[in-house]
């Protein structure tokens, strides 16, 4: 088991936002976590990276107990997020040498590294000199992902990772990960893009009024492909139907 979730609960003003929720992942799974909007899913992942204290649930990486600042887990993952988003005073290059550091990278393979996912994303590479805040949304999104996964992390969590893409770099995204895919990794995708998602994960979980609604592959979830994975989630998570009449229009 490389991740497991135990127990998780959170709640904000007495409202209960994840209710007990149990995950086991494993090696190979690229899971496409799927909800409404304030359905939790965020809520999740920050309690996984310590950004939100949870009121209760243990955590496991690896089979071993995930305590304190939960180091062990944190050198081996990799994050993209609008919630903590590059160093926008860094220069492209500047950022890509901060995660350097943190993550103990020898010169030489992050030079390799830095050249080869560079050259995939950029066009043209001179604009790593410039400040990230100068950068366009897509450009933002490009380098926090060189950032996420130059060291080569087992457990790649990513955030609306196609949110600010054009439909090439949603293409290079889709390729990198393919890359990435191996059976000592796991990718965890938070999305809304479900065309995206249906290209690159193998398996769902959907979140809905803080409890876990499906938790399976994606060819049971869209019925071994006669369903349409946004039908699929509709049937599954969609309120009562509502009147789509506006006489006033």
């Amino acid at each position: 088991m490389l991740l497991q979730i135990s127990n998780l609960s959170k709640s904000f003003s007495n409202k209960t936002v994840l209710d007990n929720i149990n995950l086991s992942f494993n090696g190979g799974d690229i899971v496409g976590l799927l909800g409404k909007n304030g359905a939790g899913k965020t809520t999740f992942l920050n309690c996984l990276i310590d950004l939100v204290l949870p009121d209760s649930g243990e955590f496991f990486f690896k089979d071993e107990p995930m305590i304190g600042e939960k180091m062990a887990f944190k050198k081996e993952l990799g994050i993209v997020s609008d919630i903590i988003p590059p160093i926008g005073e860094f220069t492209g290059h500047e950022y890509l040498e901060f995660n350097r550091m943190i993550h103990g990278i020898d010169k030489f393979t992050f030079k390799q590294r830095t050249e080869e996912l560079t050259s995939f994303f950029f066009e043209d590479t001179s604009v790593l000199k410039k400040k990230i805040k100068d950068y366009s949304t897509g450009m933002t999104k490009k380098i926090a992902l060189c950032g996420a996964v130059v060291h080569n992390p087992s457990v790649l969590l990513l955030d609306e990772p196609f949110a600010g893409l054009d439909p090439i770099a949603s293409k290079q995204l889709i390729g990198l990960l393919e890359q990435f895919k191996k059976e000592n990794k796991m990718i965890l995708i938070a999305s809304h893009d479900l065309g995206y998602v249906k290209q690159i994960v193998n398996r769902i979980v959907v979140l809905d009024e803080s409890l876990i609604k499906f938790d399976g592959s994606l060819a049971e979830f869209t019925s071994n492909g006669t369903k349409v994975l946004d039908d699929a989630l509709v049937e599954l998570i969609a309120p009562e139907t509502k009147s789509s009449e506006f006489n006033w229009m």
